[in-house]
Order: C-alpha cells, then sequence, then structure tokens
C-alpha cells in the first residue's frame, strides 16, 4: 500500500509530535533530525529545509504546544479584569500555564541552553519571547491608562519583562508558584514599580 504524502500543516503537525515524543521519552541528547524523520515518517532533507539544527525544531514544536494549549500567544490574550492587579493576575496565571507545558526534562533543557549566549536558536527565541511577553505587559498598562490607573507613558524593558524573569526562576528551581506567591509578586512588587514609573 502506498502511503500519502503528508504536507504543510499536516507534515508540520506530524514532526512537532515525534519531536516532543523524543523529547519526552528519550531526552534532547536522543533528537537528531534522523530519529524524528523516522518517528515523524518523512525524510530529513525536510526538515534540513525549515530547520537549522534539532535543537531548533525542539523549540519550535514546544511553542506549537504552548500556542495550542493556551489557544493562541500570551500577547493575545483577552484581558477582562477591571483593574490594573486583575489584568496583571490574568496574563501571569496564563504565562504559569505555559510554564507548565514544559515537563521537568525540558525546563532543565530549557536553562541549559539559556547559559549558552553564542548559540543562535537559543538567542532568537529568547528575543522572540521577550518582545510577546513585554507586548503582553503593554497591554495591560494601555488599559490601565484608559481606565485613569496610570499616567501615559511607557515602562522600562527591564521591569516589563521582571514579572516573566522572576516566574522563570522560581520554575527552574522547583520553588511552587502559588496564590500567595503570585500576589505577592503583583501586589507588593509589580503595582508598586508601575505607579513609580507611571503614577
Amino acid at each position: 500500500m502506498t502511503e500519502t504524502r503528508r504536507r504543510g500543516a499536516e507534515l508540520e503537525k506530524a514532526i512537532f509530535q515525534a519531536t516532543r515524543e523524543i523529547l519526552s521519552k528519550d531526552g534532547i541528547e536522543q533528537l537528531s533530525f534522523a530519529t524524528i524523520a523516522e518517528r515523524a515518517g518523512t525524510s530529513k532533507p525536510v526538515l534540513y529545509r525549515r530547520w537549522r539544527s534539532p535543537l531548533e525544531l525542539a523549540i519550535a514544536a514546544i511553542q506549537d504546544q504552548i500556542v495550542t494549549e493556551n489557544h493562541g500567544r500570551l500577547d493575545e490574550l483577552e484581558l477582562t479584569g477591571t483593574t490594573l492587579t486583575e489584568d496583571l493576575s490574568q496574563v501571569l496565571k496564563r504565562y504559569i500555564v505555559s510554564i507548565d507545558t514544559f515537563n521537568q526534562a525540558a525546563v532543565i533543557t530549557w536553562f541549559q541552553h539559556v547559559d549558552q549566549p553564542s548559540n543562535p536558536e537559543v538567542q532568537a527565541l529568547l528575543e522572540s519571547v521577550k518582545a510577546i511577553d513585554a507586548h503582553a505587559i503593554d497591554r495591560v498598562c494601555q488599559r490601565a491608562q484608559k481606565r485613569g490607573e496610570l499616567k501615559a507613558g511607557t515602562l522600562p524593558n527591564e521591569l516589563k519583562l521582571l514579572p516573566f524573569d522572576w516566574l522563570r526562576y522560581r520554575a527552574f528551581t522547583n520553588e511552587p508558584i502559588t496564590d500567595a506567591t503570585l500576589k505577592f509578586l503583583i501586589d507588593d512588587l509589580l503595582v508598586p514599580a508601575y505607579y513609580h514609573v507611571l503614577g
């Protein structure tokens, strides 16, 4: 029986699924274009044409899972809060779900590679993630400005990214992120800082 050749979104879905299965069962050490192609039922040239390395493909597969499970990117979240605090809580709770998408092995792998600034795939991912995170906070601030909670202006990028860096670090060190933890981050750190800059 001749196997129907898959293309486009169907093929991409199979490739991402195969990549995630290998990462989950065997770890990143066993990830190669050969093993991914075999599991996905495609050829290595198909992978070489689109991704520069198995790591770049792994990052794309994990990002795809996060977007799928969260029904879109973080900065596309429909905000429904009536205060700055509520909107921040909504964004950061959604971000915690994204963190949880990574299993323990993937989280460790992520941070191992983050420590390698010369890695182009990791640097490209970091820049993309930072832009999405910063845009999510921009949207929160714009809503607060329309409500009159904050004055016009923009936050420094370091302050926009602070909660995400803070939460990623806690995930990496296996520290629990509870409702109390999130309340402390928002009420005692972020909101006072935002008011200091834009109050």
